[in-house]
This record gives C-alpha cells, structure tokens and sequence, in this order.
C-alpha cells in the first residue's frame, strides 16, 4: 500500500525482491557435503592470510648519505668537483636493505634529471622499483624501472627534496639535496 504512490524506482525494487523470495523458495539450498564445507572454510583462511599480507604496506627504511661527490672529491685530493651541464653529481645513500646510487645531470634552468639504481642486498627481493621525488611545490613519479633496479627522473627542481624508492616490500627514503652547490 505504501509504494502505490511511489515512483517507479521503489515499485521496480520491490518487484525484483518479490521475484528473488520466489526464485529462493522454487530452489532450495541443501547442505553442502562436510569435506566441501570443510574445504570452503580451509581455502577461505587461506585466502584471507594472503589477502592480508598482500594488503600490507611496504616496510619504510631510512636511507643515509653515504658519499657526494660535490664535496667528498675535494677531500680525497681531486682539483674539481665540476657539475656543469651534462657532468654529473654523484651520490650514494645507504640503508639496511640496500644502497641507493644517484646520479644529478644539470639540464640547465634550475633542473636536473635523475639516474638512479637500487642495490639490493637480498637476492629473492623484487628488483623493479617505483620512484618518487617530493620537494616544496613539486612531486614527480616514475614507474619506468627495470629489473636491474635502474630508473630516471627527468625535469626536477635543483631543490633538498625527499625521494623514495618502493618495490611493494620496503620504501627506501632518502633526503637529497638536489642544489648546485651540494651543501648538507
């Protein structure tokens, strides 16, 4: 009586319930047999503890600047440390994982571009890394990796940025400081 004067939405929802009560009483379920139910039930938790360790996220690792050589060269008795446009700057961070190696191309107008690789120290870890660089105003990805642990940054601020290198099991973090004169 009461969806008389309703919409046709609530009408065509009430009909579809109508036809579902007498579909489910013209066939009954029965009782599976016990070493089905019991089957179900095993591959249900097996299902869910595999569903959870997927849905985990990845271990954050701190990475530590190791060496730079715009300014560990000078120490070892090197004339120059040169960053002009197509040299490169290069920088090795460490962390329990792994080691984390970047080389900063000068592009000219303030930007650099990235080359990068993540060695790993495990050898059953996944190699492929997703790489992200986090600075004031900017944010940039790549998903370009390859299985040697290689990937490139292009067009980056020559800014202190935060970048960070996930393989789905750990996120390397690292704080880099992208500018000219590479001070810490």
């Amino acid at each position: 009586a009461q969806m008389a004067g309703s919409d046709e939405r609530p009408r065509g929802t009430v009909e579809w319930l109508r036809g579902f009560l007498a579909a489910a009483r013209a066939l009954p379920l029965h009782q599976p047999p016990p070493i089905v139910q019991q089957s179900l039930a095993q591959h249900f938790e097996r299902w869910s503890r595999a569903r959870a360790q997927l849905e985990q996220q990845p271990r954050m690792v701190p990475a530590r600047l190791l060496f730079d050589s715009r300014q560990d060269l000078a120490v070892g008795g090197v004339r120059a440390a040169a960053t002009g446009s197509g040299e490169a700057a290069h920088l090795a961070y460490t962390a329990e994982d792994g080691d984390l190696l970047l080389d900063v191309y000068d592009t000219g107008s303030g930007r650099v571009r990235l080359e990068g690789q993540v060695l790993l120290t495990g050898p059953e870890q996944a190699r492929v890394f997703e790489v992200s660089v986090i600075a004031p105003g900017f944010s940039a990805r790549t998903r370009q990796g390859d299985e040697l642990g290689r990937f490139t940054l292009a067009d980056v601020p020559k800014v202190p940025c935060q970048l960070r290198a996930t393989n789905g099991v750990i996120t390397i973090v690292a704080e880099v400081n992208l500018d000219a004169s590479g001070e810490r």
